[in-house]
Order: structure tokens, then sequence, then C-alpha cells
């Protein structure tokens, strides 16, 4: 009536935090092999080490080592932790992409103050076209990632079934979309964006893991290609 665990995890968001782990593990082999628990963080066996990134985030590692679980944790049933898996990602990466979008606008609104405040060559840096130039792209391309991240929320939400290309759509654009608004940000700010503790500074090293977990920018684009082309 029990599992034994033994294997490592790493990158685990709220490592060291969390009160339960949702742990997928292999019970047998093929996909159809993967299974689901929700497993105490204080089991015995289980053990937590912390990792430090570049910017705040409680990320870790997971030990586990003949970590003993009650087959009444298991999620489902045997062999649908894959599935549940992918489900999980396409409600996972909108919510990534909403977090980016947040991190997007606050750049752009320390721009505009910025562009507004700074004095050039004897007027506002606002008054230079190459400037309005970068806080027109920064708005469109964040309103856009908006739209795509409340599309794939709504349909989600409507019981529509899976989600697979529009959370990935939603994901790759508006994490894209938010690293450019912010890199932009950075030198419409100059070398003032570069101090450390400034929030442009802060906003830079934030977005730059977004491309990466819940599945890399690359992992989007094969995920919406296969999308097309199995429709």
């Amino acid at each position: 009536n029990d599992y034994l665990l033994s294997g490592t995890k790493i990158y685990i968001s709220n490592a060291g935090i969390a009160d339960f782990y949702t742990t997928i593990v292999r019970t047998d082999s093929g996909k159809h092999g993967i299974s689901a628990f929700v497993v105490d963080a204080k089991s015995d066996g289980l053990s937590v080490e912390l990792l430090e990134m570049i910017a705040p985030h409680p990320i870790g590692i997971l030990r586990f080592e003949d970590c003993r679980v009650k087959a009444s944790q298991m999620l489902g049933q045997p062999g649908d932790g894959y599935k549940i898996a992918l489900a999980n990602l396409d409600t996972f990466r909108p919510t990534v992409g909403a977090a980016a979008i947040g991190f997007g606008r606050r750049a752009m609104d320390e721009s505009l103050q910025h562009a507004k405040r700074r004095v050039q060559f004897g007027k506002p840096l606002s008054d230079f076209q190459a400037i309005q130039f970068k806080l027109a792209e920064m708005a469109t391309e964040l309103d856009a990632a908006t739209l795509l991240v409340y599309r794939a929320a709504h349909l989600k939400d409507s019981g529509v079934g899976r989600t697979t290309k529009e959370a990935a759509m939603a994901k790759l654009f508006a994490t894209e979309a938010a690293q450019r608004a912010i890199d932009e940000a950075v030198q419409i700010h100059g070398g003032s964006g570069l101090v450390r503790g400034a929030i442009t500074e802060r906003l830079y090293r934030d977005i730059r893991a977004m491309r990466i977990y819940e599945g890399t920018s690359e992992i989007q684009k094969l995920i919406i290609a296969g999308q097309l082309l199995k429709d």
C-alpha cells in the first residue's frame, strides 16, 4: 500500500517554504508509466537544498531517498501523471505571461516618467522621436500580450478542453515582449538604469527567468507548431 520514492528534482519553485510538493515520478515504462503524488514536505527521506538565482526566488533541489508515501497520496490513477502535468501547464503558462506583463508595464511606467522628467540637450527625452518610438513599441506589444493572456485564461475558464496552443502563445509572446520592454527601459534610463537596486535593474534580472521556466520560448514554438500541424 506504499511507494518508495528515490531520485532528485532540481529548479523546484517554493522549495523550502511549501507544505506539500506535487511530485511526478516514474512508476512504469513509457509516458503511461508516469504518476503523480502529493508529498508532505516533512516526510522522512525528503530533503531540500536552496539555490541562489540572479533574482530573488524560492527555488531549490528536492532529494528523495526511499521517501515512503501512501498509495492514497497518488493524484488520479497510476499512469495519470503525464496527463496531469500537461494539463497543469495549460493553466500555469498564461499565469507566467500575466506576471511578465506586470513587469513589462512597470518598466513602461518608469520609462514614461523618466522620459518626461529627464532633460537632455535642452528638452525632455520624451520630445525625441527615438524615445517616442521605443515607448510606442513597448505599449503596443504589452497590450497585444495582454490580449493573448486574456484569451488563454478565458478559454481555460470556459472549460472548452485543452488550450495547449493558446497557453503556449500567451506564454511565449508575453515573456518575450516583456523582456524587450524592460531592455528598452534600461536603455531609456541610461546609466541610472544599470545601478544595482534601481527598479529597471531589478526588473531586468527578474524577467529573464520567465523565458525559461514552465517551458522555454523554444519549447513554446515547438508546441505551437505541433498543434498547428495536428489540426
